[in-house]
């Protein structure tokens, strides 16, 4: 036997896999038509839509046409501006806005609250943490609800680029501040 007599023709590859496609096409449009009783229900929805579209058509223009004709005989379609003639409103009295003077600064004290925890040393572990990192930290205990918090807080901050600064390197060591700002008195102010 001759190698060309068991080849197959060029053709058959071409025509083979293109009457395969075309035939799966086939099938899957067949699986999308529906049902000749489901035909039937499609149709009668489409009829019930078309109805209903066509009702809320017809009560639209009567509503445009009796506006109209309301309008045309000179009567006004709202009447609100007559009921509130006649309404009388009582305004609360009210103390004069006084506005803080120009040139009164008021300075404020900012801490960045980093962390509460139940347990003293997890706060001191945090501290220790943060003192690495070149922050003035510190812990305070607060009681709350018969049970001991351990706050650490960095800071104080009156300058706020120093702030932001801090907050910047916090939030880079994955650490979500809280920010506190507190008024000073008139005649302190403290500088970090």
């Amino acid at each position: 036997m001759s190698d060309s007599s068991s080849r197959i023709p060029g053709w058959v590859w071409i025509t083979t896999p293109t009457l395969a496609i075309a035939f799966a096409g086939f099938v899957i449009y067949l699986s999308t038509l529906p049902a000749s009783d489901e035909l039937g229900a499609i149709k009668g929805d489409a009829r019930q839509a078309l109805q209903q579209g066509i009702e809320r058509a017809k009560a639209s223009v009567a509503d445009t046409v009796k506006d109209q004709a309301m309008r045309e005989a000179g009567k006004p379609a709202y009447d609100f501006y007559r009921l509130l003639e006649q309404q009388k409103v009582d305004a609360p009295e009210v103390d004069a806005y006084v506005s803080t003077p120009k040139d009164a600064t008021v300075n404020y004290e900012y801490l960045l609250q980093v962390g509460s925890f139940r347990n003293g040393d997890d706060a001191d572990e945090m501290r220790a943490n943060l003192l690495l990192l070149g922050m003035n930290a510190y812990s305070v205990e607060a009681s709350i609800n018969s049970g001991t918090w351990h706050r650490v807080f960095v800071g104080p901050f009156s300058n706020r680029s120093k702030l932001n600064k801090a907050q910047d390197i916090l939030v880079s060591n994955n650490i979500s501040p809280l920010l506190i700002k507190n008024p000073l008195p008139a005649d302190s102010g403290t500088q970090q």
